[in-house]
């Protein structure tokens, strides 16, 4: 199972609506459950993450991170982090919409895990 805590806000401008989504990763990988049993106590809370609400879409396990009671500025930026570590650093995605919630430009393949986030906030996919 892959584990994504993410952030989310929306900013509209003009016709448009930015999506910004952040997902906490290891370096450049998602993180993966591996043995927890309890994800949300044994991952997320130690590392200072409080939890807004989670969903499961097939293999991946979403938690919304709210971001104003977890410590953000504690934690590194991609722009910080080697691809290859282990650190946990957070990866952000602009999605930009039309002012009824259909995409306005088509999501990468290797960035479809986003659509369930997108989903979630009454995005049309």
């Amino acid at each position: 199972m892959k584990l994504i805590p993410y952030t989310y806000s929306s900013l509209k401008r003009h016709e448009k609506v930015i999506h910004t989504i952040r997902v906490l990763q290891e370096g450049s990988q998602i993180w993966t459950e591996g043995e927890l049993k309890n994800p949300v106590m044994e991952a997320l809370e130690p590392n200072g993450l409080f939890i807004k609400r989670t969903f499961q879409e097939a293999q991946h396990l979403y938690f919304q991170i709210d971001s104003e009671k977890t410590d953000m500025a504690s934690m590194y930026d991609y722009k910080e982090c080697e691809p290859d570590t282990e650190i946990l650093c957070w990866h952000t995605f602009h999605v930009i919409t039309d002012s009824k919630g259909q995409l306005w430009i088509d999501l990468p393949l290797n960035h479809l895990y986003l659509q369930p986030v997108l989903k979630a906030h009454y995005v049309h996919i």
